[in-house]
């Protein structure tokens, strides 16, 4: 029989009231309680259940942290404010709704819930905060509210399941890392508006090919380029946005001038999907042709049995493919 906690009628549970009990699985708080304090249940490895209150306004800082037993979260839409770390380490979570009501979700709040596979952000959040779904590495399914503003600091780091991603045009700015390590994302849709962007922006991206604009022109994709001040970070953008339906004159020169630069580049970070793709622009054979050999021994230097694949597939058999490294599973 499972044990169920009935909080006493208080306005607010203290900070560290219930942590570290082994013995609660079930919690059930009054409608009178309001906010919930820092800690208040961190370390209760078998709760697997919350009822909130109707009126809770404020979940604290790490308050639900380490429970790796819960399965399910429904927020009341009276809250507002979810504090800092608040659900880190809830392994089990697996969905998540956060309501319209919610205006502030603080940094790291779902960060190691790795059976997290999607989650809905309230339609009036002006920002994703730092390391917010760090390492939630099942996650496949975002939905980002229209009025977003904000990417900050590895806000996505380290969430490997995630293949795609569309950020609404409402965004303007997206902060250094904040899709570090996410190495199957293959293909992303930037906004006409970005205006500011962090460094390391791909970082561990491993499978990135695609950075698509929502309205592609060459004009929007010469800001998003001129915009962009990591060298390295500058050479994924140039070829990410370039395909069928993109050309540019200033980004066809930039890659012309660097395109041995930019295979090393995705020789080091592992990415074949962008080696494959750069290496069958039609405007870049000449370059490539003149370093080959190069960036042939460079990556047999590194030792990148892949990124050798898809080199000799190029050279040898003078054909594209959808996917070239299965042409060689070494």
């Amino acid at each position: 029989m499972a044990t169920v906690l009935n909080v006493p009628e208080v306005k607010r549970v203290k900070p560290y009231a219930y942590a570290d009990r082994t013995d609660i699985e079930e919690v059930v708080f009054p409608d009178s309680v309001h906010s919930i304090g820092d800690w208040a249940f961190h370390g209760c490895v078998n709760l697997k259940k919350i009822t909130f209150s109707e009126n809770l306004n404020t979940i604290g800082s790490v308050a639900f942290a380490d429970c790796p037993a819960l399965e399910e979260v429904v927020f009341p839409d009276s809250l507002k404010t979810i504090g800092a770390l608040a659900f880190k380490g809830c392994t089990k979570l697996d969905h998540v709704v956060v309501p319209d009501s919610v205006t502030d979700l603080k940094g790291w709040v779902f960060e190691g819930c790795t059976s997290l596979t999607d989650i809905t952000f309230p339609k009036n959040l002006p920002s994703l905060e730092y390391g917010v779904l760090k390492d939630c590495t099942a996650l496949q399914n975002v939905t980002l509210p229209e009025g977003l503003h904000t990417i900050k600091e590895r806000a996505f780091d380290g969430c490997t399941g995630l293949t795609r991603l569309d950020i609404p045009d409402s965004v303007d700015t997206i902060k250094r890392g904040a899709f570090y390590g996410c190495a199957n994302l293959t293909d992303i849709t930037v906004p006409n508006s970005l205006e500011v962007q962090g460094t390391n922006l791909f970082e561990g991206c491993k499978t990135l090919s695609g950075i698509h604009i929502a309205k592609p022109s060459p004009a929007i994709a010469e800001e998003l380029f001129q915009s962009t001040t990591r060298f390295e970070d500058k050479l994924h953008m140039t070829v990410g946005l370039l395909d069928d339906d993109l050309e540019s004159p200033e980004l066809i020169a930039y890659l012309k001038r660097y395109a041995r630069q930019a295979m090393k580049l995705f020789v080091d970070i592992d990415n074949d999907a962008m080696l494959h793709k750069i290496l069958n622009f039609p405007f870049l054979q000449e370059e490539i042709d003149a370093c080959y050999d190069e960036v042939f021994d460079y990556a047999n230097k590194q030792g990148n049995v892949k990124a050798k694949a898809v080199l000799m597939n190029h050279r040898h058999l003078g054909e594209t493919h959808a996917d070239p490294t299965e042409e060689f599973e070494l």
